[in-house]
């Protein structure tokens, strides 16, 4: 090993980084001009990428909030920690602290000064010791509401025509949407009607939730500046509802938004909400809402470059290891949809922007090709800082893989939704299969990387669709995935 491998790992052991975790909620793998945005530009996300590593093949462990992000902070998929849907009291607990070793409750009890910022979801924040109890900054937080009152009363808008609000403020939408809006609301039993609210709100950006969560986040690094810290910021956008004030409402040209994908899906995705909403939308309210999403992906961009700049004005960015992801991904209009409420596991979906920085011991430039998922979030943490890794977690730390280490890697990305669906995508192949509703699906990412075509309708591909299945059966069975039992051996004989 060179000197200099060696003198950066001894640095890297030496216990004294702090990490800070900046997360977004729902954002697509390609929204970073780094990876290829062709609507706007992110150079705050991208400059922790360039600094740092990029990681061009990272996925999430489902596409549901609450279940990432136990995954990120525990290392184990679903299927062992039980978060599996999101964490609402009633048909899904919160996440209990002592349950599972944690990132954050290791790094508290090892003397690092710990705080989170910003959406949580996976219970109250006050159930960790190494966390104080606070709501998101929005309408659940009364502080929040009485700040926004004192600023913009909502009194000011009594009259106002819109039918939609964000915030109890109105949210100014176009015709297409508008009309898509009432005829969605009207639908029976819908319980997510409001992700149809999609337009310019009147709430200036400095009075934003998400404003005063980064205002928060850099009283918080400035406050521990002289201690280690975990500090994770956690920003909603671009989360419905796609609510944005100017200037970031009017930032991309509609008439330039793409809509890739076959608008006839199958029937597991064609019936969810997010297909019904972009049908009743057409076009025209597809772009609105895809326009409003990388706007607020633009949005979120300069809350990062706040929390950069104040590390820069600190002297902390050589000492901080710095993560940038989100939780899972959106379909921002393709086949469509608007949003992620669909049953599939489309790369829109499951794909995930992920970039780490640590000045001196990541090299500037790396590119990460292999398969990575969320589940390797925590043990790489505990790896740079210098803690030891908690045995029996699903995760491996990344640093071999940053490093340019010739090591044994996974060869598939792996992911879940609850008790009844089950994904592993390889370089090539995509497969999806499930009980309840009934899915054999294949897809070849290099020849279809839209997903139009499912393979597995096609019986020249039976051979292949049985190969990939006992590929997914072998990985479910290695993590303890107890749903293995109920999958038969042969895709194509369900009992």
């Amino acid at each position: 090993m060179l000197l200099a491998e060696c003198l950066l790992q001894a640095q890297a052991a030496d216990n004294k980084f702090n990490v800070l975790f900046l997360m977004t909620d729902e954002q697509h793998y390609r929204s970073l001009s780094l990876t290829g945005n062709p609507y706007i530009t992110t150079p705050n996300m991208d400059r922790i990428g360039k600094e740092g590593a990029l990681f061009l093949n990272a996925t999430c462990v489902t596409p549901y909030c609450s279940p990432s992000r136990a995954s990120f902070i525990t290392g184990v998929y679903p299927h062992r920690h039980r978060i599996l849907v999101n964490v609402d009291g009633k048909r899904q607990e919160p996440l209990k602290q002592n349950a599972f070793p944690n990132t954050e409750t290791i790094l508290h009890r090892a003397g690092y000064a710990t705080a989170h910022r910003g959406k949580w979801h996976l219970g109250d924040t006050g159930k960790f010791d190494c966390y104080d109890s606070r709501a998101y900054h929005g309408k659940t937080n009364q502080e929040y509401g009485r700040f926004l009152e004192e600023r913009l009363p909502a009194a000011r808008f009594a009259n106002h025509p819109s039918p939609g609000k964000y915030l109890n403020r109105p949210v100014e939408m176009i015709p297409a949407i508008e009309k898509a809006y009432r005829a969605f609301t009207a639908e029976p039993n819908n319980r997510i009607s409001y992700i149809s609210i999609i337009g310019r709100s009147v709430i200036p950006p400095e009075l934003l939730p998400e404003t005063r969560i980064t205002d928060e986040a850099v009283q918080l690094i400035e406050k521990h500046a002289r201690e280690r810290f975990m500090i994770t910021v956690s920003w909603s956008p671009p989360h419905d509802l796609w609510v944005m004030p100017e200037p970031y409402y009017s930032m991309v040209d509609r008439k330039k938004i793409q809509l890739p994908g076959t608008r006839t899906l199958p029937e597991w995705d064609a019936r969810g909400p997010s297909k019904r909403l972009g049908d009743l939308a057409g076009d025209e309210g597809l772009r609105e809402y895809a326009a409003i999403y990388h706007g607020m992906v633009k949005y979120m961009d300069d809350q990062v470059g706040r929390i950069l700049k104040k590390l820069d004005e600190l002297g902390l960015a050589d000492k901080t290891l710095v993560i940038f992801t989100t939780d899972h991904g959106d379909m921002v209009g393709a086949h469509g949809c608007i949003g992620k409420s669909i049953g599939g596991f489309y790369d829109d979906l499951v794909r995930i922007p992920f970039l780490m920085r640590l000045p001196g011991v990541i090299k500037p430039g790396t590119v990460v090709r292999q398969p990575v998922s969320q589940i390797d979030l925590m043990p790489t943490i505990l790896d740079y800082v210098g803690q030891p890794v908690p045995e029996r977690i699903h995760g491996r730390s990344l640093r071999p893989l940053i490093e340019g280490r010739d090591v044994p890697w996974r060869d598939y990305a792996f992911c879940q939704r609850a008790d009844h669906l089950r994904m592993i995508r390889t370089d090539r192949y995509k497969y999806v299969f499930g009980l309840k509703p009934s899915i054999v699906a294949l897809y070849d990412l290099h020849a279809d990387p839209e997903e139009n075509n499912n393979l597995a309708d096609l019986p020249q591909h039976a051979d292949l669709v049985r190969q990939m299945h006992r590929h997914l059966l072998d990985v479910m069975k290695a993590d303890g995935d107890p749903v293995r039992e109920k999958f038969p051996e042969d895709p194509f004989k369900q009992s």
